[in-house]
């Protein structure tokens, strides 16, 4: 008879745990900035190799990618209260960097107890402060709430 109050016991504590709020299976988060390349003729283009740094508010700049034949990069944003993330594009290792300010607006948007909030960025624009080896940023999308979209192009 203990046997079977502990087995039931048991039994009873696996199947109470766990509940729909304890895990997120949701797969909506933070959207990251989709960018996409242009040659000088304003063509779509994928860059032979291509370095992206992010500066996340510390003053130093976090290497978030380093690709041969690059056609698209998603970028994560800054989740802080600051309005701005600076980007560093460069089409050499060790070689000059062009920085892009990108300045929104968030928004918070609750998902889930368990997900969270997701933070949505409205009102995008880009400042090129630092022109070599990008000539210009063409804006495409304003907003982002989602990845699906291509918010700005790169000029090269």
């Amino acid at each position: 008879m203990q046997k079977l109050i502990f087995f039931l016991g048991f039994f009873l504590l696996l199947t109470s745990c766990g509940g729909d709020d304890d895990i997120c299976l949701s797969s909506e988060s933070t959207p990251r900035l989709q960018v996409k390349f242009k040659n000088a003729a304003g063509q779509l283009t994928k860059i032979d190799s291509l370095y992206v740094g992010v500066d996340y508010g510390s003053n130093k700049i976090t290497s978030i990618l380093a690709q041969a034949n690059a056609e698209t990069v998603y970028i994560p944003l800054r989740i802080d209260d600051n309005a701005y993330t600076d980007i560093y594009f460069k089409t050499t290792k060790y070689g000059d960097s062009s920085k892009v300010r990108i300045s929104y607006d968030r928004n918070a948007v609750y998902v889930s107890p368990a997900c969270g909030f997701k933070i949505n960025y409205e009102n995008l624009k880009s400042q090129l402060l630092k022109s070599t080896p990008i000539t210009n940023v063409e804006s495409n999308q304003t907003s982002l709430t989602d990845e699906s979209k291509v918010n700005f192009y790169l000029r090269f």
